[in-house]
């Protein structure tokens, strides 16, 4: 069995399915914490969760999670507020949908993207995802807060109209803000060709952010990648390749629109071919890991014929 949190080999099983070292770096306890998902207050949580916009909308419960430490017993419990940790548990319209989110952040680890703490963590018979805030840096007397801003909000746009944009825009926001906006610019490339391999079509305007390098630094980069979710496999009616535009286009995404958008954003044709291999040359590693996935085997056999298909497009 494998560690639910970094992926490792566990020398001895346990009822967490995580190794001690694990959850000590993520939660900062001995033990795993508690939680208990009461199914009413689950619901109500997730309904005013998705009024407020902290969710994608009509998918996936999104759930503000507050650890509590004070005793032998670590506990995470439900509120209705952001805080330290997030929780996605399964849906009923799509199966394994936190299994797919943290295979996706895994296999962006792998090929060297900078992700969000995350891991699945056992709720019953089933997985839930969870992931940890990083905007919120937390010591025994207090809880410090970093300014993060995500892109509808740094693009002066409403919540509702995140779909509405361009990757292009994206570029032109990391240039205006971001303090280090060469290495954002490589980033965010890197980050689209990955998008588009591993069929993730809901990168919208606020899936991106950028975050203070210190607290009240008011300088900002961009932040660690989240929300990675696999919607072409989970969802394949969705009938667009991306969530934003990219060269004026949504689908039938080929080659040479990445390198149109690459020169738009400041990056020369050579470099981007060196970051689209850098990423289809681990064709083989990404399949590797979907297949040793806990996703169930039709899942499994529908992500690696996807990660083929658009690796072979990007070689043409």
């Amino acid at each position: 069995m494998k560690c639910l949190c970094c992926g490792k080999i566990l020398r001895t099983e346990n009822e967490s399915g995580w190794h001690k070292s694990c959850i000590q770096k993520f939660f900062g306890t001995t033990k795993i914490p508690q939680i208990e998902l009461d199914d009413r207050i689950l619901e109500r949580l997730a309904t005013k969760s998705i009024s407020k916009g902290y969710t994608v909308p009509g998918v996936q419960k999104k759930l503000s999670l507050h650890l509590l430490s004070d005793d032998d017993t670590p506990r995470l419990t439900l509120v209705d507020y952001p805080t330290g940790y997030i929780l996605k548990p399964q849906v009923e319209q799509f199966e394994a949908l936190p299994e797919s989110e943290h295979l996706v952040m895994c296999m962006a680890d792998a090929v060297g993207i900078t992700t969000v703490p995350h891991a699945l963590i056992k709720n019953g018979n089933t997985y839930a995802y969870i992931t940890k805030r990083v905007d919120r840096l937390f010591s025994k007397d207090q809880v410090e807060k970093l300014a993060m801003e995500d892109f509808c909000q740094l693009g002066l746009r409403l919540t509702q109209d995140k779909y509405k944009g361009s990757y292009e825009q994206c570029g032109k926001i990391i240039k205006q803000y971001s303090v280090r906006s060469g290495l954002d610019l490589s980033e965010l490339f890197i980050r689209v060709v990955f998008f588009y391999i591993t069929g993730n079509s809901d990168m919208h305007l606020k899936n991106f952010s950028l975050i203070e390098t210190a607290v009240g630094s008011k300088q900002y980069v961009l932040s660690a990648a989240y929300d990675l979710l696999p919607v072409k496999v989970n969802m394949p009616e969705d009938k667009e390749d991306f969530a934003l535009a990219m060269n004026g286009k949504k689908t039938n995404l080929r080659k040479e629109d990445f390198f149109l958008f690459a020169k738009n954003i400041g990056i020369t044709e050579d470099t981007a071919q060196k970051m689209i291999n850098h990423l289809v040359f681990q064709k083989d590693m990404l399949q590797s890991m979907c297949r040793e996935s806990y996703l169930p085997d039709y899942l499994k056999k529908s992500f690696s014929e996807l990660i083929e298909k658009r690796c072979s497009v990007l070689m043409s």
